[in-house]
């Protein structure tokens, strides 16, 4: 299954690709993979496709407190995050 998400974001695309690149061995042991990664022109928005297992996982792995502190320090403004299944 794919998801869409989007999470504002404060500290610009670099800093968090660069999380979000670190962080592909974990999604990849809970069955999550990113297919398509950007962000808006001005890098205060990201916007995601993501092949995941299922919606609950993925969620589940959103919210974990040591995933969710490293999406803060890179500056994902985690409640602003939307998760949005796609149907294929």
């Amino acid at each position: 299954m794919k998801m869409y998400a989007m999470v504002e974001i404060t500290k610009g695309w670099d800093t968090w690709n660069k999380m979000a690149e670190e962080m592909n061995p974990e999604m990849e042991s809970e069955g999550m993979k990113f297919i398509f990664k950007g962000c808006e022109m001005d890098e205060k928005r990201i916007h995601l496709i993501i092949e995941v297992e299922s919606m609950e996982k993925a969620k589940e792995f959103s919210i974990r407190p040591d995933i969710v502190a490293r999406r803060v320090e890179a500056g994902a403004v985690v409640e602003s995050t939307v998760m949005m299944p796609l149907k294929d």
